[in-house]
This record gives C-alpha cells, structure tokens and sequence, in this order.
C-alpha cells in the first residue's frame, strides 16, 4: 500500500473532479474516497480511468440529463501524411487558420490551397499524386486569410464589402452578399458559412487612412436578408455554428451568443467560460477557457448546463471542428479530442520549429472531418501537408 503522504497528495486531485464532474465534495463521503482512492491509485489507474467510472454513475447522470457516458479512448488511428507543396512551388505564408478548411474532397480528389508570395495556389490530390492547379481565382490575393471551403462544395472569400463563392468544378463565381451600400467604406472580415451555405457571417470593418481598421458590427446574412449586431465592447471576431442558427461574437473577452431564430442574446463572462481560439460544430463550441485551464465545449441550446471540459490544458493551441471531430494542434503535436470528453488521442508530431505566431501550427479539418491540412517546417522549409484521418 503507498504511504499516507501519497494519498494525501491525490486528494485534491479526486476533489477537483468531484466538483467538477459531481458539484459536491469528494470528502462528503470519506468511505467513498478512501474506496476510489484505493482502487484509483493502488490499482496503477489514471484519472481518465476516475472520470469514466464517476461518469458511469447514476449520481452523473441525474446532473447531466440527455448524455450518455462517454466511452473510453480508441487507440491511436491509422493516418497517412502526405507532402503537397515542395520547392518548385515557391515559398508559402504562414496563413492558414484552423477554422478554415483548406481541403475540400470531391469525387475527382482532394482540392487544397495555401497562401504563397505570389498568390493563392491550388492542388489536387488523387491517390498521392498531386496535380498542381495554380492560380484559380485571382481575386484571392497573397493570403490564405478569410477563404475557406464549405461543406455546400464552394470556395467562400472576401473581396472587400464582399461575399464570393466559387465552384471548382466549372470556375464559376457568384456574390453572396455585399454591404457596400450599408455600409460604406468598410469592407468584410472573418466571414462564416453554415454547412448547407444558405446562412453567412462576418465582421464590419471600417476602412480608416491610417493604423488597423476598426471592427464596427457583426453581420448576417440569411437568403438575402441581412441583420446586423453592433459592436458593444472591442470587437474581435465572430463565429457562426455550422447550422446557421448561432452566432458567437467574441468582445471585450468575453462571449456574446445571438439565437437568430429567437433573437435571444446570452453573454458568457470572460471569468465565467467564455472561449477563445475557438471553431463551431453543429449548435456547440469549442475554445479554451483560460481561467479553467481546460479546452471546454458549451452547447448552444442549454447554455444553462455551463460548459463540458474535453481535456485540461494551458495554451491549447488551436481547435479545427468539422464532421463530429475536433482536431487540436498544440505546440508539438496534431490530436484529435473527443467531443464527449472521453479523451485525447495523439496522431501526429507535426514537426514545426520557431517562435512567435508564425511558428504556431493551426491544423484544419477538411468539412467532412475526413482529412486535415497543415503547414510545417518538419522537412527544413515550410511546406504543406494532408493528414487523412
């Protein structure tokens, strides 16, 4: 049996779970802790193992009503890594952002593009051969930023007050929206789609002469009709769920969350869980809370209920959520968390060396969640990468 001094040291530990998972004491029943205690530590588990037991319990039901129990970690999934760009593509930009797909799967491969020196570039992928396509759409500029692939199967970008869409099949190019005429002299910013492309979101910025373009308003736009939400703080960005129904706008630290169905606006205090370096699912949202230490998920319908904590953590990182997963990439590695709170399963040591936001790797899934692109330096320059899941 391990000496008294060790079980005093994992007291705290089962407490801290205990509140978290249970809202009372681990110490409200001593013969309950020295039992977990006992076949917790004696027993050679882990606190995933603690989670998953108290989770099983008819106590975490009642106190989590509608979820079922998350199931145990998978052992780590088979994956295949594949280089896209090399040297005789010229030399990437270190602007690719995880909540913006860079790959799209069709049934004639897998269409990516990343940011260049000299443009926006485009790659197909078919069984490891990678065609290079060029430069498809002019108007995309030298960034990667504000251009994503969506699940409905058009490119999205900005171009100035601007909404575009673009087919990659047949190159045609349609307007979304445009806010020239509501607003003039501002342009769009950190535009979202939903997954069936008929609801839309971004950020009004004004365009001024000199320093950074201040954010004015958060925008939406549903089958022509657009809605607009001031600024009420210092305006960040903002984030719309992948069913159109939510709009997440990130000020003054916090989270202010609209309801576009019922006009209901709910604010999530900095200190209370509201998320940063976050990405949507279907009526949820993943981030980091900062005050807990933890990647945390809040469902949009019961925000009531507080947040679930998929994993603890300080300085995350980034999260990419698409397809029912949510791919994580940290300092050294690309994980995928379970939704659930189940778990985090390593996949992948990305590789990338350096310092600053440059050197952060923000791993996208593709819409399905089947596939994930990168950027890293792992080969001694920075190239591109697929990672199918």
């Amino acid at each position: 049996m391990a000496p008294l001094d060790r079980w005093l040291a994992w007291a705290p530990v089962l407490e801290r779970i205990y509140q978290e998972e249970l809202g009372r004491s681990a110490f409200s029943d001593p013969e309950a802790f020295v039992n977990w205690t006992y076949h917790w530590r004696e027993s050679g588990h882990d606190e995933q193992w603690v989670l998953d037991r108290i989770r099983e319990s008819p106590e975490w039901r009642a106190r989590h009503p509608g979820n079922e129990p998350p199931a145990a970690s998978q052992p780590p999934l088979q994956h295949g890594l594949v280089q896209i760009t090399d040297a005789s593509d010229g030399t990437l930009v270190p602007r690719t952002y995880s909540y913006w797909p860079n790959a799209l799967i069709r049934e004639d491969g897998i269409y990516c593009f990343f940011p260049f020196t000299d443009g926006v570039r485009f790659f197909r992928i078919r069984d490891r051969i990678i065609d290079r396509l060029g430069h498809l759409v002019s108007a995309l500029g030298e960034t990667g930023e504000g251009r994503y692939w969506n699940h409905d199967g058009f490119l999205y970008y900005v171009v100035g007050p601007q909404l575009k869409r673009f087919n990659p099949l047949n190159g045609d190019t349609q307007t979304v929206f445009d806010i020239a005429a509501l607003h003039p002299n501002c342009r769009l910013w950190q535009c979202h789609s939903s997954d069936d492309g008929r609801t839309h979101s971004g950020t009004v910025q004004q365009i001024v002469a000199d320093g950074a373009y201040p954010s004015i308003a958060s925008i939406v736009s549903n089958i022509g009709s657009v809605t607009i939400f001031p600024a009420q703080g210092q305006l960040d960005e903002s984030h719309l769920d992948r069913s159109g129904r939510f709009l997440v706008i990130l000020e003054n630290h916090d989270n202010r969350i609209i309801d576009l169905e019922t006009g209901d606006s709910t604010v999530i205090a900095d200190a209370e869980g509201a998320v940063a370096h976050a990405d949507c699912g279907d009526g949820f949202i993943v981030g980091e809370d900062n005050h807990r230490g933890a990647c945390i998920r809040w469902n949009l319908k019961q925000l009531a209920r507080g947040p679930d904590i998929l994993f603890r953590t300080w300085n995350m990182g980034h999260v990419s959520v698409r397809g029912g997963r949510c791919l994580v990439s940290d300092q050294t590695s690309l994980s995928l968390a379970a939704l659930d709170g189940s778990g985090v399963t390593p996949i992948l040591e990305h590789g990338m060396t350096g310092s600053g936001y440059d050197a952060q790797v923000q791993g996208s899934l593709d819409p399905s969640g089947q596939v994930a692109t990168c950027l890293s330096n792992r080969s001694g320059r920075l190239e591109a990468y697929l990672l199918t899941l």
